[in-house]
């Protein structure tokens, strides 16, 4: 990748639904070039997917939570067996195995706290390798870009 990929890249993520034109005559490259190169990016994986943007909110889940979880152990078969079963959590948005004093952080959605709280029940409480969780309320989304700047 060259800067003209990057430059590429920075414009898509800001809105991935500009014409090829607009985005060529933005970074000073030709339509057709423009084009070759996001085919390019795409199939080489550096562009993973294209997806719309929702609000949890308009989909019927209003609270958003992110839940710091302790395993018992921290053993990669543990860790790759629990995230596992947090992707097959629809109330799961993301997860990240972290350092630090929690071993994962869960972006966590729900309709309200009676359903939060059947969330942890039945996936949380139940599962013999958690050894605690930590619950943040979400109280406001404040920067919602999403976008990644290239590296210095």
């Amino acid at each position: 990748m060259d800067t003209i990929d990057l430059k590429i890249l920075e414009q898509l993520q800001i809105n991935t639904k500009a014409s090829m034109g607009e985005i060529a005559d933005t970074i000073g490259l030709s339509e057709p070039a423009c084009y070759r190169r996001v085919r390019q990016l795409r199939s080489s994986g550096v562009i993973e997917r294209e997806v719309a943007i929702v609000k949890p909110k308009s989909m019927g889940w209003p609270l958003s939570m992110m839940v710091l979880v302790t395993l018992e152990r921290d053993h990669s078969s543990i860790v790759n067996q629990f995230l596992a079963r947090m992707n097959k959590q629809s109330e799961v948005l993301d997860s990240w195995y972290v350092t630090g004093d929690y071993d994962l952080i869960l972006q966590v959605i729900a309709t309200d706290m009676e359903g939060f709280d059947e969330f942890t029940q039945r996936v949380l409480h139940k599962d013999d390798s958690v050894k605690n969780f930590k619950t943040l309320v979400v109280m406001r989304h404040s920067k919602e870009s999403g976008a990644i700047p290239p590296a210095p």
